[in-house]
C-alpha cells in the first residue's frame, strides 16, 4: 500500500482529518487514565481493613442539657449509656471513642519516644499519629488482638486525675499498634517503653485507620483509656454486634439511649460498612463519571470513524472505480480503506502518548493517581485500533460493490 498515497486522500479533507486525529488522541488519554483512576480506587476498596468492620454500628451524638458540662455527670450517662446498649440483645461489647477509624483528619498528633532529643528530625508520618481515646475495650471492641503485652484495664484510666486538674500527674499507660511500635522501636520491643504520649504497656494488631494515607501510616494509632467529656463535642459509641444482629440492634439503639438520659440529638446511626462505602464516595463517583465519558467517548469515536470513512469513500468512488477497472479486487479495495483508519489511529497514538500524559498531570493536581504505564497504554491503543476497524467495515464492504463502469462515470 502506497502510504504517500494515503497520506494524500487524507489531507484532501484536512480540517475533518485533524478534527477525527484530535478525538482519537483524546479519547486514548482518556481510555488510559480511566482505567487507572478505577484501578485505584478498586485497590483502595478492597484494601483489608483488619478488623470486625462488618458488625460493629456505630452511634453519634450530641447532649443537648446544660447538665453535661459538670464531667462527673457526663461520666455517668457515658457509662449508663454503655452498660445498657451491652444488655441489648446481639450487642458483644460497646464503648465510647473520641474518634473512629476510616476518616480524614481528627485527633492527631506526634509521636515518639520521651527520650528522643527535641532537634531531632522524626519521620514525617509520625507527625500525624491518631490519637484514640476510649475505655478499656476500645482496642477489643473493633475486634483487634493484642500481640504483644497486655491489653489496657480500668486502673489504666485517667479521666478522673486528667478531670481533677492534675494532669502534670499523668503518665498514662498506652496500646499501640504494630506498625507504629516498628516505626519508633525498629531494633527492639516498644514494650515498657516511655512515649510522649504515656507509658506503652500493649502492641495491638494492624487495622486500617486510615485507607487514604500511604504504606505504613495507615495503620498508626494509640489507644488510651480515658472517657473525653466535652459537652459541646460529638459522642461517637461503637458497637460490637453478633454476626446476622447489626439490623435488629439498630433499630433499638436511639430508644435505649434517650431512655437513659433523653436530652441528647441522635444524629446518626450506621454500620462501619457504610462509614467505609461513604469514605470513599467520591473516589467512586469520579470513577463511574470517568467511565460514562470513557464509554460515550468510545461510542463517539466509533461513530466519527463511520462517518468519516463513509463520506471519504463517497468522495473517492471515481478513484476507486479507476482502481477497481484497473484490476484491483474486492481484498485490495477494502485494504484500502483499512489503511487509511489504520494510519489515522497510528498518527492518533502518537498524540494519544501527549494527551495521557497532559490528563494524567491535570488530574493528579486533585487526586493521587498512578502514572500511566506502558502496558495500559498498549491495552488502550489496541482498543482504538479494533473500535476503529470495526467502524470502518461497513463503508468498506459499500465500497467494493461499487460498479468500475458506473465509478467512472460518476462526476
Amino acid at each position: 500500500m502506497n502510504i504517500k498515497a494515503l497520506l494524500k486522500a487524507l489531507l484532501l479533507r484536512k480540517f475533518a482529518t485533524c478534527l477525527l486525529l484530535l478525538q482519537l488522541a483524546l479519547t486514548l488519554g482518556l481510555v488510559v487514565n480511566t482505567v487507572l483512576i478505577s484501578l485505584d480506587t478498586s485497590k483502595k476498596i478492597n484494601d483489608p481493613l483488619m478488623f470486625d468492620v462488618p458488625n460493629l454500628l456505630a452511634i453519634q451524638l450530641l447532649p443537648t442539657s446544660g447538665e453535661y458540662k459538670d464531667q462527673t455527670f457526663y461520666d455517668a450517662i457515658t457509662k449508663q449509656d454503655l452498660k445498657k446498649l451491652t444488655e441489648l440483645d446481639g450487642v458483644i461489647s460497646a464503648a465510647q471513642y473520641n474518634q473512629l477509624p476510616i476518616q480524614n483528619g481528627g485527633w492527631n498528633g506526634n509521636f515518639k519516644d520521651e527520650a528522643t532529643p527535641k532537634d531531632t528530625i522524626t519521620a514525617k508520618d509520625l507527625d500525624y499519629v491518631p490519637i484514640f481515646y476510649s475505655n478499656e475495650l476500645g482496642v477489643e471492641n473493633l475486634g483487634v488482638e493484642i500481640i504483644e503485652g497486655r491489653a489496657l484495664t480500668k486502673d489504666d484510666d485517667m479521666t478522673e486525675v486528667y478531670y481533677a486538674g492534675k494532669r502534670d500527674e499523668l503518665q498514662p499507660n498506652i496500646v499501640i499498634t504494630e506498625s507504629l511500635a516498628k516505626a519508633v522501636y525498629p531494633n527492639e520491643s516498644a514494650i515498657g517503653k516511655l512515649s510522649n504520649h504515656g507509658r506503652i504497656v500493649g502492641i495491638a494488631k494492624d487495622f486500617m485507620v486510615n485507607p487514604r494515607w500511604e504504606d505504613r501510616a495507615k495503620y498508626f494509632a494509640v489507644f488510651g483509656n480515658f472517657t473525653f467529656a466535652q459537652f459541646d463535642f460529638t459522642q461517637n459509641y461503637l458497637l460490637r454486634i453478633k454476626p446476622g444482629q447489626l439490623n435488629n440492634v439498630k433499630k433499638l439503639v436511639e430508644s435505649t439511649i434517650l431512655a437513659v438520659q433523653p436530652e441528647r440529638d441522635i444524629m446518626d446511626v450506621y454500620s462501619m460498612s457504610e462509614r467505609h462505602k461513604n469514605f470513599f464516595s467520591q473516589e467512586t463517583g469520579l470513577a463511574s463519571l470517568f467511565k460514562i465519558l470513557c464509554v460515550l467517548m468510545i461510542m463517539v469515536t466509533i461513530i466519527s470513524n463511520f462517518a468519516h470513512a463513509h463520506f471519504h469513500m463517497s468522495q473517492q468512488r471515481k478513484y476507486i472505480g479507476i482502481r477497481r477497472a484497473l484490476g484491483a479486487t474486492k481484498k485490495d479495495i477494502i485494504l484500502y480503506v483499512f489503511s487509511e483508519n489504520w494510519l489515522m489511529s497510528l498518527f492518533a497514538c502518537i498524540l494519544g502518548i501527549a494527551s495521557t500524559i497532559i490528563i494524567n498531570i491535570l488530574l493528579s493536581q486533585v487526586i493521587t493517581i498512578d502514572k500511566p504505564d506502558i502496558l495500559l497504554y498498549f491495552i488502550a491503543v489496541s482498543i482504538i485500533f479494533v473500535s476503529g476497524t470495526l467502524a470502518t467495515w461497513l463503508p468498506a464492504y459499500k465500497t467494493t460493490k461499487i460498479s468500475p463502469v458506473v465509478a467512472t462515470h460518476t462526476l
